[in-house]
């Protein structure tokens, strides 16, 4: 958020049509003080200063809104290009698995995020969709996490045996079937959001948010089991067994 509000004061403070004129002005004082005072420099300094602090009022006034949302898409662009980097170190990792249902996983997970922000990036819907692409985007990384950690327990099978595998097996599976369950609710999730930018159907985006929240609130506590759960002490364990 901090970096949000750093974009949208430096679109408005630091446009060029802000700044060149009061700085047109502000040269064309300091030459009329040199000078000894020129009436047309002091002129042209007061103009410059005025031209520039009008632009300002009116982008603030009457083009915050598109300043905001201008900004907030300048910020997705860059945070986008980041996660897609971590996202196919995942889908490397997730590739030497034997099991193809991780990677089929996050492929639709990914497709689903993609078209999430291409309709956020909506002209007049970011603003107020805000809440509901930030949910969106917290399921999506929680199905993610799912799966990371159903690969390192698939990793941590091979080196086990008998019951002690079995038992990790169990989980891997568990992991797998909540983030099968997230790319779902993401899917249902992205097609509910998009029927609300097509047709401007508040009630639905209510829904949704509820909807997304209860979505969440699963992911939290798979969240919550992968905390408790160390996969070092007990991959240890198991291999002292």
């Amino acid at each position: 958020m901090d970096d949000l509000r750093k974009r949208i004061l430096n679109e408005i403070f630091v446009a060029p049509s802000v700044v060149l004129p009061i700085a047109g002005g502000g040269t064309a004082w300091l030459l009329s003080w040199a000078l000894g005072s020129v009436a047309t420099l002091n002129l042209v300094g007061l103009v410059g200063i005025m031209v520039g602090i009008g632009w300002f009022a009116t982008r603030f006034i009457f083009q915050l809104d598109s300043i905001t949302e201008k900004a907030m898409r300048d910020q997705i662009e860059s945070r986008l290009r980041e996660e897609e980097k971590k996202l196919n170190e995942l889908d490397q990792k997730l590739y030497s698995d034997r099991d193809q249902r991780p990677r089929d996983y996050l492929m639709l997970l990914r497709t689903n995020r993609a078209e999430l922000e291409k309709i956020a990036q909506t002209p007049g819907i970011q603003i107020r969709s805000m809440e509901i692409v930030k949910q969106a985007r917290q399921l999506f990384w929680a199905a993610t996490e799912q799966l990371e950690q159903a690969h390192r327990l698939a990793q941590l099978a091979t080196r086990l045996t008998g019951d002690e595998k079995q038992k990790v097996l169990e989980q891997r599976e568990g992991y797998l079937r909540e983030s099968k369950e997230s790319v779902e609710h993401l899917r249902s999730a992205v097609a509910t959001f998009r029927k609300f930018v097509e047709q401007e159907q508040e009630r639905d985006m209510d829904t949704l948010q509820n909807d997304l929240e209860q979505s969440l609130q699963s992911a939290r506590r798979s969240e919550e089991r992968m905390r408790e759960w160390d996969p070092s002490s007990d991959e240890a364990s198991y291999l002292r067994e």
